[in-house]
């Protein structure tokens, strides 16, 4: 079953036709009904599937048919290939899965925009430019597009800095609930999600196999992802909010809300409450190990067994890093990310980058961070001088002979 075909018209010209050209939506209560819309496109359409006029995009030319009936409202509508190409060498299929949360979010798109909504459209048809990435759905009138994907994965870096160019489109980033991890290793695109939008969310289906659509079939999931230790340890997944779909909306300057509140203010409010709690026990251990490093008094000569005032210093107590260092600290922590998963992403290589590496500059008045490959190991050097190099409209990674520069990462 797909969602999408090549039509050829009568003219023999060809174009990608999605179904969603061919229904009507219409709600009643929570129920999604799928309606004929009768229109010319549509007969023509029907005709086409009759003539075998409709092919698979995958690019195998297996014709497929229109699956519409009249018979039912709440049935979904599909192409599907023709039983004579049942096996033909088709790899294209969508999954009862992902035809369904496309249905249900456009569904919800069309809902809280009341705006026509534009299918799976190159970047290069809203900004001029020789532009590859889509946005699943686009609402032109908003500048707000949607990008979704199953797997997480197939919304890259590479795609997600393309987007970033464009600073005016509201651009909402979302993949299925099977991406999300409590804990652990975070995977490089969804920290390249949450440094876009400021948190990773996720579309939960439930009963993808039924044959109604239903708004309560729909959850949306957003989640913050943390350091444990805020600037080192593993990642740790903070829910922020999960909830129908149905009780979020889109605000007409692109801005995710939940029950009239953006997403935002209950990220913040989240993220708040677990720094604190870090830095309360951090506070805690330091002060525990201040006590260790304490020697033990002695009583004092007079037998009246008074203990001695301890004499404290620098070298015996803890001290917690200044804000400054923590700042400085970040910044190289940030640049460390980015070394490691570019290394990964390009050129499949796994290096644990020491901070020490890296020296904080400032150019122009924009904090910078250097490695001189002069200053490091020839082994770590010659994979440093491998990082696939990147110049956008605020960051970029350069190189002027054995230095590397990070800017705009602070």
């Amino acid at each position: 079953m797909k969602t999408e075909c090549i039509y050829v018209d009568e003219n023999h010209q060809e174009r990608i036709l999605y179904i969603d050209e061919l229904v009507t939506v219409e709600y009643a209560n929570d129920e999604i009904h799928y309606m004929n819309n009768n229109s010319r496109l549509f007969r023509e359409v029907r005709r086409a599937s009759r003539e075998h006029r409709l092919f698979c995009t995958c690019g195998c030319r297996s014709n497929l048919q229109l699956v519409a009936g009249d018979k039912s409202i709440t049935t979904r509508r599909f192409f599907r290939n023709y039983m004579d190409y049942a096996n033909a060498n088709c790899c294209y299929d969508e999954s009862p899965m992902t035809q369904k949360s496309k249905i249900l979010l456009r569904a919800w798109l069309n809902q809280t925009l009341q705006r026509r909504l534009l299918n799976d459209i190159p970047i290069a048809e809203i900004n001029k430019g020789n532009r590859k990435y889509e946005l699943t759905y686009y609402a032109q009138e908003y500048d707000f597009g949607l990008v979704y994907a199953n797997e997480a994965k197939n919304i890259p870096f590479e795609k997600i800095q393309e987007l970033d160019e464009y600073k005016e489109m509201h651009i909402l980033y979302l993949s299925d609930i099977h991406n999300l991890l409590q804990s652990g290793q975070l995977p490089v695109h969804q920290i390249d999600m949450q440094d876009k939008q400021g948190y990773c969310l996720f579309l939960k289906i439930s009963d993808p196999e039924k044959e109604t659509y239903q708004f309560s079939d729909a959850a949306l999931v957003c989640m913050y992802y943390i350091r444990e230790n805020l600037d080192s340890g593993v990642w740790i997944g903070l829910p922020v909010l999960e909830d129908n779909i149905i009780a979020f909306s889109i605000s007409p300057q692109g801005i995710l809300y939940y029950k009239n509140e953006p997403v935002d203010t209950y990220r913040d409010a989240v993220k708040e409450q677990y720094i604190t709690q870090v830095r309360a026990r951090l506070q805690e251990e330091a002060n525990r190990r201040a006590v260790n490093l304490i020697p033990e008094i002695q009583p004092g000569p007079s037998e009246r067994g008074d203990f001695a005032e301890p004499h404290h210093t620098a070298s015996t107590m803890a001290e917690l890093p200044t804000a400054g260092c923590r700042d400085q600290n970040a910044l190289k922590y940030a640049v460390k990310r980015i070394i490691e998963k570019r290394l990964e992403k390009y050129s499949d290589i796994l290096l644990d980058v020491d901070i020490d590496w890296l020296e904080e500059t400032t150019i122009e008045g924009i904090r910078c961070i250097v490695i001189d490959l002069d200053n490091i190991d020839e082994k770590n050097a010659a994979v440093l001088s491998q990082m696939q190099l990147y110049t956008g409209a605020h960051k970029s990674i350069t190189r002027t002979g054995r230095q590397i520069l990070f800017k705009g990462y602070a």
